[in-house]
């Protein structure tokens, strides 16, 4: 079965785009492949140079899947991004359906079925489409209509919106203590007690999907209007009764902008309004964080409180938490407070407020809109009267934030900086995350509420389980969150413990049973089932990574393991099956075709880096519009592949 060059080409080339294809999305090798190849074989190239048919096409795809599935599965950080529950429901279905398929194949016109999943698949398209098409015209709409907020300084409706404040650099203490001096002098200025909205649900946004969707927009209000009915502090109007927040006042309060800061606004909003209050001020202390966020939302009109205290002045040595994780917590502050932008920020210290009422005045024109002098010296010698501190907890503190008290004028008792070891900052993070939640547990009312916000967040976190803790908190099984600092639990060094805690990490993604699992197994046995009957696997795992939304790069990793799978299954098939009687050769692989199997085997590693290059500009409209065009290409490959061979 000797081929000539230009076969060789064109093989190349169908192998080339099949290659971007699966490499930039985890799916899609065989469709761009085949389609390539159909057109070879629609332009004549059976007729005047021998195109092989498409048994021997299908073998050639799998040495291009073969050669480039170490690469791809080399870029896809399958260590964040394997899903269990993916691959232990899909993979599986898979290799059930595809003999079935087998089994199948000579009972059932392959002709008239690839017709009618063509059809299918590209309706599935069509309509996808259609509602990528909306949603891009609902978001160029929600764009300008926000740049027109943001550019008249909030002007809305005729209104003009007042300034917002947010207190960053301070933990809870000073954060209250400096919210109760403002409101003592500016009653115009709501705080409602810290929540942590930004800080728990911008890591689960993706699995809300696209927000520009009613439907998600509204699951996403919804959920962060419980949460918040279900703080461990409860919000209360100004008749001190329990707020409540109805989703659709929400969404009607956002307009077009359908985003989690134009949420957080509504939501602050509803709580200033239930005081007659004009504007609020936000305690959460990880806020600063999302200045990205916060400032798209409000322009010119976001502005913070940096106010910082000594940390050996703040942290109190108590049973509940340790000073060395505190001084750490205390240190991304000042480092998160001190990236943001001078302009938008009124600087005070501690100690100046709590020595001079003049300090208060300024941080009052500041809340005015006037420009006010900035303290800027700091005195920091009050901690050691107080005496609350061992010298060893003097040290710990030190050590964990030694540049950022330099930085803001604290001195030292350290003339360096303390050195710590690893395994034993490890211990001080235990300790602190079994006494912060000894702690919780012992408030017993504010521990059931933080009970039903986690059970909020976990409907839509598929990661991790999320507890949530006070004061805008979080905390995870795998370890804690506090200030957007992950402080690691320590691990576990024998096998027996780590198998079983993997074994409890798999099990919590399939129970309490969810839907979604029963889908990925019926999905995956159609795949499987299409594959062994016609060839075709991919458009029932594209219609369910289209119903059931994941991030796009969880999507690829694991459709990539997928795809590994099955060619390891090819692979071994082709070993063990020999080929048909008519196929030409007593086994898949010809000696003569050496140059051919070379060839594209060259051209696939070479295209697996081009469509790895692309995945940066998948975002996840993006790759939907990718894979609404497979389903369109594998639609019209099918239908033309059952017109050839009912032709023939």
């Amino acid at each position: 079965m000797s081929v000539n060059i230009p076969v060789i080409a064109h093989f190349a080339v169908s192998t080339f785009f099949g290659n971007v294809a699966f490499s930039a999305m985890g799916f899609g090798m065989a469709i761009c492949y085949l389609f390539v190849y159909q057109v070879g074989a629609l332009a004549g190239l059976t007729e005047c140079c021998g195109l092989p048919g498409l048994k021997y096409a299908v073998f050639i795809q799998t040495i291009g899947m073969t050669v480039i599935q170490p690469i791809v599965l080399w870029n896809v950080n399958l260590r964040k991004n394997f899903r269990w529950d993916l691959i232990l429901t899909m993979v599986p279905a898979q290799l059930v359906g595809a003999p079935l398929g087998q089994i199948l194949q000579a009972y059932t016109p392959s002709e008239v079925l690839k017709i009618i999943v063509g059809v299918v698949t590209i309706g599935v398209a069509a309509w996808q489409a259609f509602n990528l098409w909306k949603n891009y015209r609902a978001a160029k709409k929600n764009q300008y209509e926000m740049v027109e907020v943001v550019a008249t300084d909030g002007e809305a409706n005729g209104t003009t919106k007042s300034d917002v404040f947010f207190v960053v650099g301070s933990q809870k203490d000073e954060s209250e203590w400096i919210q109760s001096l403002i409101s003592d002098r500016n009653p115009q200025i709501a705080s409602p007690p810290a929540a942590g909205i930004l800080e728990h649900f911008s890591p689960l946004l993706d699995s809300f999907g696209d927000l520009t969707d009613e439907t998600n927009f509204r699951t996403l209000v919804t959920s962060v209007c419980e949460f918040v009915e279900n703080n461990p502090i409860p919000w209360l109007d100004s008749s001190k009764n329990a707020l409540t927040l109805e989703p659709n006042s929400i969404i009607k309060q956002c307009g077009g902008n359908r985003t989690l800061a134009a949420v957080f606004e509504a939501v602050m909003d509803r709580f200033a309004e239930s005081h007659n209050c004009k504007t609020w001020l936000c305690k959460s202390e990880g806020a600063g964080e999302h200045h990205e966020m916060l400032k798209k939302q409000f322009g010119s009109r976001l502005k913070y409180i940096y106010l910082h205290r000594d940390p050996r002045d703040a942290i109190q040595s108590n049973n509940d938490t340790h000073v060395y994780v505190e001084a750490e917590n205390w240190a991304k502050l000042q480092r998160t407070a001190a990236e943001l932008p001078s302009d938008s920020v009124y600087r005070i210290n501690y100690e100046s407020v709590a020595d001079k009422g003049k300090q208060l005045d300024n941080l009052d024109d500041f809340i005015l809109g006037k420009t006010p002098a900035q303290n800027k010296k700091t005195k920091s010698d009050g901690w050691k009267s107080a005496g609350n501190l061992t010298d060893e907890e003097v040290k710990l503190i030190e050590s964990a934030c030694y540049s950022e008290m330099k930085d803001l004028g604290y001195k030292p008792v350290n003339k360096s900086q303390p050195k710590v070891h690893k395994k034993q900052v490890a211990e001080y993070r235990t300790a602190h995350e079994e006494g912060t939640r000894r702690r919780d547990e012992a408030q017993k009312e504010e521990w059931e509420r933080k009970q039903k916000q986690r059970q909020i967040l976990e409907k839509h976190n598929r990661d991790k389980v999320v507890m949530p803790y006070s004061n805008g908190k979080h905390g995870e099984y795998d370890g804690l969150i506090e200030n957007g600092r992950m402080l690691e639990r320590k691990q576990p060094t024998d096998n027996k413990t780590k198998l079983k805690k993997a074994f409890k990490s798999i099990s919590e993604q399939f129970w309490p049973f969810q839907w979604r699992i029963l889908w990925m197994c019926v999905s995956g046995l159609l795949s499987g089932f299409l594959a062994g009957l016609i060839g075709v696997r991919s458009p029932p795992l594209i219609i369910f990574f289209f119903i059931y939304e994941f991030p796009p790069v969880e999507v690829k990793a694991n459709g990539a393991v997928i795809a590994a799978v099955n060619t390891c299954v090819r692979i071994i098939t082709y070993i063990a099956k020999p080929p048909p009687a008519d196929y030409g050769s007593p086994t898949w692989f010809v000696m003569e075709d050496i140059w051919l199997y070379v060839v594209c085997a060259v051209v696939a590693i070479a295209a697996s880096p081009i469509g790895l290059s692309l995945t940066k500009y998948l975002n996840k409209s993006g790759y939907k519009v990718g894979l609404t065009a497979l389903l369109i290409v594998n639609g019209i490959t099918m239908v033309t592949t059952a017109g050839l061979d009912m032709a023939s």
